[in-house]
């Protein structure tokens, strides 16, 4: 059943959502100081911009930027693609090739600016698609509400949604997280319109492509097709669950036919590593920042780690995970399906929605305990958690709705209360958010774009084109002087075993002050000379310079590299 269109009830809401949008995003940018004190490329979002400058000017799936760990497997320039899924590559190159490279748009840093038209257009879609999400489940669920809650409840769940502080700040970097939650959002608004029984093919592509932006959301396609076989009709269910599996596989293919040619496993991923962070005295910084594969534990032995490491973090993930009114949306959306029984005209025209509520739950219990085995940041958790909020909002106006003992008008005030409680955290995030960016704006590891570019020019006047050289600033650098970038070695002893696989001549290190240099590395930045006492480096010329908003260059150049260095991969 689709919303009545007699009047603007689908257009108001849908509008102010939009409006406001733009707002806050062009507000979270201010706060930023985005393009000035703040680059428009983040180290993550760099490395997909890099990856698709590659493959719209060379037509290759590489990139001119290399961790340490990935000399390992490939020595040249450019690298295949070990740290980034395709999705936002694939549309950022088209971007690339679609916007001449002239005029205005000629220079690195104003073609940085396009990286933002997929996560800018993907922040309004987000609020959009949760508007109508909201409409077409109340004209299928509720069709008897009133206009007012009709027109009300689609306002503030996309208001709710552009409000949520993460979402604002995926909005302005280049990453996957806000593509792959549009996706996702779609994926179970189908689920609980009956697509598993009518379109279950489509609803898999949809997750399929959702993977193709972010790893973790595969987990949810065998959770997908296991709920949507559930809530299909009997004689359908088979037929469901193997076709919503063979969607979600579909589009991922060809990414994994390319990982198993580039590296000899379709499910080759550096980010792995960060599993065994904290692990036995391991960092992951350590173990991505030197030229060899590390060897990391196997079979029952793993599993005892990574299950210890786990526990440990749950007390750090689960704090901020149910701070606020988190908690109540989702002990809302868990109680909501074993209400839907005793309901009255429930039965099997509830299942798909059951379904939907059952596959959120399940997609944050998954991405908790990878953030807990993984990195334990609440933003590991965002696509699952700001939609789990989002139905349990939901599910806790259906549940005020049915409150045994209360009249009408006082259901009504419930609700109410619930949806400003809703608005209320978010607005307080959001301006939470805003003054910690302006704070954190001040204290960034990376220089200006204006930095970057006198870097650029005089790291130019003395590399010749395309040469390779290792900095800290890694791809931000790369994007920006077109050189390959190596990310700085761990330590200056493992320098050499990076140029026995790669060899390059210049070492750049750029830091806000010395106390911020990585601590092998932090007494060549702040004592000059001492760069030359390390004999494992040759180096042959030092040079310092200072930004104009106060970062410390050490521009280490280094002699031939021994004879005996030279190496061949396998």
């Amino acid at each position: 059943m689709a919303p009545t269109r007699r009047s603007t009830d689908h257009l108001l809401p849908l509008v102010l959502v939009l409006v406001t949008a733009a707002a806050l995003w062009y507000a979270h940018a201010l706060a930023w100081d985005l393009g000035g004190r703040s680059p428009i490329l983040s180290y993550e979002s760099a490395q997909v911009a890099l990856a698709a400058r590659e493959l719209a000017w060379h037509g290759k799936f590489a990139t001119p930027y290399a961790l340490p760990i990935d000399l390992a497997t490939h020595t040249g320039s450019p690298w295949p693609l070990s740290a980034v899924q395709p999705g936002l590559v694939l549309a950022e190159a088209l971007i690339l090739k679609l916007v001449p490279a002239s005029g205005l748009m000629a220079t690195s840093d104003m073609r940085a600016y396009l990286t933002l038209v997929v996560p800018f257009v993907c922040y309004l879609a987000f609020g959009a698609f949760t508007v109508l999400a909201t409409r077409y489940l109340f004209a299928r669920h509720a069709p008897e509400a009133p206009r007012w809650v009709r027109a009300g409840a689609p306002a503030v769940m996309g208001l709710a949604a552009i409000l949520d502080a993460q979402a604002q700040h995926f909005a302005l970097s280049g990453v996957g997280e806000l593509p792959a939650t549009v996706l996702l959002l779609l994926a179970l608004l189908g689920l609980a319109l009956g697509a598993a029984s009518e379109l279950p093919f489509v609803l898999g592509v949809l997750l399929g492509l959702s993977g193709l932006f972010r790893a973790n959301a595969l987990w949810l396609a065998a959770v997908v097709a296991l709920a949507g076989a559930w809530s299909s009709p009997a004689e359908k269910r088979l037929r469901s669950g193997a076709l919503v599996l063979a969607g979600a596989v579909l589009p991922l293919v060809p990414w994994w036919f390319y990982k198993w040619r580039a590296f000899g496993s379709p499910d080759w991923d550096v980010a792995h590593f960060e599993l065994w962070d904290q692990v036995q005295g391991w960092t992951w910084f350590e173990l991505l920042h030197r030229a060899h594969v590390p060897e990391v534990p196997h079979g029952a032995h793993a599993l005892a780690l990574l299950a210890a490491k786990a526990g440990s973090n749950l007390s750090r993930v689960l704090p901020p995970l149910l701070s606020g009114p988190r908690g109540l949306w989702f002990g809302a959306l868990v109680f909501w399906p074993f209400t839907r029984a005793g309901a009255e005209g429930s039965g099997a025209r509830d299942r798909p929605l059951v379904a939907a509520a059952i596959v959120v739950l399940a997609g944050l219990a998954l991405d908790t305990f990878a953030a807990c085995v993984g990195t334990p940041l609440l933003r590991e958790v965002f696509p699952t958690r700001v939609l789990a909020e989002l139905a349990g909002l939901l599910a806790l106006w259906s549940l005020l709705r049915r409150m045994p003992g209360t009249s009408e008008r006082q259901r009504a005030v419930a609700c109410v209360l619930a949806a400003l409680l809703a608005l209320g955290w978010g607005t307080w995030n959001t301006r939470l958010a805003q003054t910690e960016s302006i704070a954190t704006s001040f204290e960034r590891g990376v220089p200006s774009s204006r930095s970057l570019t006198a870097i650029s020019i005089a790291l130019n006047q003395v590399l010749v084109p395309r040469e390779t050289l290792m900095s800290n600033l890694g791809p931000s650098l790369a994007w920006q002087t077109n050189h390959p970038v190596i990310h700085l070695a761990y330590s200056p002893e493992d320098v050499a075993a990076c140029r026995a696989r790669h060899d390059f001549r210049h070492v750049l290190l750029v830091f806000r002050s010395a106390e911020r240099a990585w601590d092998p590395w932090r007494e060549i930045v702040e004592t000059p000379g001492t760069a030359a006492t390390h004999a494992e480096l040759g180096v042959r010329r030092e040079r310092r310079l200072m930004t104009s908003d106060g970062f410390s260059v050490v521009w280490l150049e280094l002699g031939p590299r021994e004879p005996g260095l030279a190496f061949e991969a396998p």
